[in-house]
């Protein structure tokens, strides 16, 4: 029912007549600036809308109709927002759908509206996706526009704002003829605007002819030199505004277009050839700017000015110079000259970034080490500078944007990471996703295990981190260290804790894995594990875990997994205490303890004292069940000549043999009330773990049987649930059967590779098939 009458208004509304839409578009005409009638003209506009959506063809509207609807869009006047808006879609839907439907009708060579309001509709071409061929057709009249000595200034800058756009989401599209006329056309703005103040336009004195003044420099002096932005004047001409926003434009328009003729063959000759002039232009302005920003401002907001056109003119000089290369020797200079001035205000920490990046991208080209930049500002200025929201946000994008470069060219990463990850530790919930990308170039086969650690206790260098800010605003007195802390803030005032405070808000890497007494040191920052900042922290470590094993598992050795192992043992009894945040993170270790053995099978033989009296230990259990029972599941299933030939008969009864001894002790204790949490799920893993090992060597096969009858009793007069004791019962039973056909326990225990592919299902020679059958025929 709804949709036909739906169906029915769009067919009403396709067949309006003429005259309708003429009557309508009067209606507007006259209702549009009459605020008692708002209501009105709202629906008569909507009610153009809907025909000129629902008419297959284009209605033919009056020409002061599309001016006043140009002229609405341009102003976008506050009190009419909704007005406004309703124009810009009645003109979306007029815009021409492709090359051909642009005609003399929409805009005649002798116009119905001024090259200003057309201009104005020039952005709404470019929202259009579908219908973007007919700007070939407008860039000819745009580039006359920009170029014309009678078009005012904001023609001009609109049509420029228009022939960016289209570089920024149609590159393709301008030719090389108009990238010239358009590069000298910018060249002359930046270069050729007046160094006189417009006179005073509000003050008119008929018998007073007023002299018009010299622009100042920032510092209050007239100007000697041509005008840029730092020129300060009361009021400003129209060519100096052009001049200012030529050069706001100036590096969107050099990206996009070297983007173009990069696209193209004979790239170092069509840049030479395109950019020539504007790349001079360019050059001379931005020094210029370098000249007026050694100058003390007359006012003191003049300095942020200052400070955002030395963030522009870096960027321009870095991508003039990958225009041309050739330039590269009298820009590094420069760029230097300012890199030493900068790195003596570490309140302008923010403006070496650029300078860094100018350094990373073209130092190779003069020989220039920028090692001595990087110290500057990975190790002092980072330093300081962590908790500034900019700062850290630029330098996170800075190593996102260099990740590679900084990866493989540089020991940056590597060295600094312990400073890098302050701001994550700072700002978690912001800088995960990024990150997670960065994360894996901070590793290297030296720097690995540290970077494990300090993941670890990622919500402990929040924890310092903020003691330390706390600290820094008190005048609080340090402490003897017989004096036993009662909370963090103590502890860090305590000379006996301040030493770990600054293991953990180190700025190097390579001072060790971890450190003593670390248990002790989470005991005493207890009192921080609930503040927002430490628990979002400790939220992001496990899926930083996760990313850090992936790469280790990817690329690591053998020698490095088997390094890992022992910091896996103790770190697993050793984490800052955080409701969730233990459980979470000893799930990933269980997880990637099983991974990482199955890749590396032979950990476990490198590593079998350690595991070993990791396993005879019944207390290794508690709070860490899941770990246990995957690292006996690794011992039994991975301890095989299969996977390693060192893998003895000898091997393997030290292994059964602590295993066996735990089993026994494990058991006792189940069968009293000293039982804990899961211990049938480790007494279950045990019985299994201690078959595999029996059935490979069947010296061991009575011990077993004797030890699965013992523990079966045990069980059976135990304190366990009654559905726990027959499980546990049943299983010992299986694996007694089992055992007792030795060669045919061997084929279950230890089942072939192909098991994993599915092979075993399918093929009928297989043993689960020829299992099947047998049953089959005895029942």
């Amino acid at each position: 029912m709804a949709l036909s009458m739906i169906d029915s208004l769009f067919s009403q509304a396709s067949k309006t007549p003429q005259e309708e839409i003429d009557r309508i578009c009067h209606g507007i005409l006259e209702n549009l600036y009459a605020p008692e009638k708002s209501t009105e003209c709202m629906n008569q506009l909507r009610q153009l809308y809907f025909i000129l959506q629902s008419s297959s063809t284009e209605p033919c509207l009056p020409r002061n109709m599309i001016s006043t609807l140009v002229n609405m869009v341009s102003s976008m006047d506050h009190d009419k927002t909704k007005e406004c808006l309703l124009c810009e879609q009645i003109l979306a839907e007029l815009l021409p759908r492709d090359e051909g439907d642009l005609g003399s009708d929409f805009y005649p060579s002798t116009g119905y509206q001024s090259s200003e309001a057309t201009a104005n509709c020039f952005s709404l071409y470019l929202i259009q996706g579908n219908r973007n061929f007919c700007l070939t057709n407008l860039i000819p009249q745009a580039v006359r526009w920009m170029s014309s000595e009678k078009e005012d200034f904001n023609v001009k800058r609109q049509t420029f704002s228009f022939l960016v756009s289209i570089q920024v989401l149609h590159n393709k599209l301008l030719s090389e003829e108009t990238l010239k006329e358009v590069n000298s056309t910018v060249s002359d703005w930046l270069m050729n605007a007046s160094l006189y103040q417009l006179p005073n336009p509000y003050t008119i004195n008929p018998f007073k002819k007023d002299q018009a003044t010299v622009v100042n420099e920032v510092d209050g002096t007239p100007s000697r030199n041509f005008f840029t932005v730092l020129n300060v004047g009361q009021y400003y001409t129209n060519d100096q505004f052009l001049n200012i926003y030529s050069f706001s434009m100036l590096y969107k328009w050099l990206y996009h277009s070297h983007v173009t003729s990069e696209e193209s063959q004979e790239v170092s000759n069509k840049s030479a050839h395109v950019f020539n002039s504007l790349v001079d232009k360019s050059i001379d302005y931005c020094f210029r700017i370098l000249d007026q920003c050694e100058r003390k401002p007359k006012v003191a907001s003049d300095v942020d000015l200052q400070n955002c056109c030395l963030l522009e003119i870096v960027n321009i000089l870095d991508i003039i110079c990958k225009i041309e290369p050739g330039r590269v020797a009298r820009v590094f200079q420069e760029v230097r000259r300012l890199y030493n001035r900068l790195a003596a205000e570490p309140d302008k920490a923010r403006l070496l970034i650029p300078v860094l990046q100018f350094f990373l991208n073209h130092g190779k080209s003069v020989e220039h080490d920028p090692q001595e930049a990087y110290t500057l500002f990975f190790h002092k200025l980072l330093t300081q500078w962590y908790l500034d929201p900019a700062f850290s946000f630029d330098t996170v994008t800075f190593i996102k944007d260099n990740l590679e470069t900084l990866c493989h060219n540089t020991s940056i990463l590597s060295t600094y990471f312990p400073n890098i990850l302050k701001i994550l530790a700072w700002n978690p919930r912001t800088y995960l996703t990024d990150f997670e990308d960065i994360l894996p170039a901070l590793m290297s086969p030296s720097t690995a295990t540290e970077v494990f650690h300090m993941l670890l206790d990622l919500p402990c260098v929040t924890v310092a981190l903020e003691v330390t800010e706390r600290c820094k605003k008190s005048e609080a007195q340090t402490l003897s260290t017989e004096t036993e802390p009662i909370s963090s803030l103590s502890a860090f005032q305590s000379a006996l804790y301040r030493p770990m405070f600054n293991f953990f808000t180190r700025v190097e890497g390579g001072h060790g894995d971890t450190i003593n007494r670390l248990s002790s040191f989470h005991n005493i920052l207890r009192d921080m594990n609930q503040h927002p900042r430490v628990v979002v922290c400790s939220q992001i470590v496990p899926v930083l875990l996760r990313i850090w094993f992936d790469v280790v598992l990817e690329d690591a050795s053998s020698e490095f997994g088997s390094q890992l192992i022992p910091v896996l043992l103790e770190r697993t009894a050793s984490l800052y205490s955080i409701p969730g945040y233990q459980a979470d993170v000893k799930k990933v270790l269980s997880e990637n303890l099983v991974h990482l053995l199955k890749k590396h099978p032979g950990i476990i033989l490198d590593q079998a004292s350690e595991i070993k009296d990791f396993l005879i230990s019944p207390r290794n259990i508690s709070e860490r069940e899941e770990f246990f029972a995957n690292l006996v599941w690794c011992v039994g299933e991975l301890c095989s000549v299969k996977h390693d030939k060192r893998c003895s008969a000898e091997t393997i009864t030290r292994f059964f043999d602590t295993l066996e001894v735990l089993s026994y002790e494990l058991s006792g204790m189940t069968s009293t009330d000293e039982g804990f949490a899961d211990s049938s799920k480790i007494i279950c893993m045990l019985m299994s773990a201690i078959s595999k090992l029996a059935s490979k060597c069947q010296d061991l096969i009575p011990r077993s049987i004797l030890l699965l009858t013992k523990v079966a009793k045990q069980q059976q007069a135990g304190y366990l649930d009654t559905e726990v004791k027959d499980a546990l019962v049943g299983r010992a039973q299986e694996l007694i059967n089992l055992l007792k056909l030795p060669n045919f326990a061997n084929v279950v225990f230890n089942p072939d590779d192909d098991i994993e592919t599915g092979r075993w299902h399918r093929d009928n020679t297989s043993l689960p098939i020829t299992l099947r059958g047998i049953q089959h025929v005895l029942s």
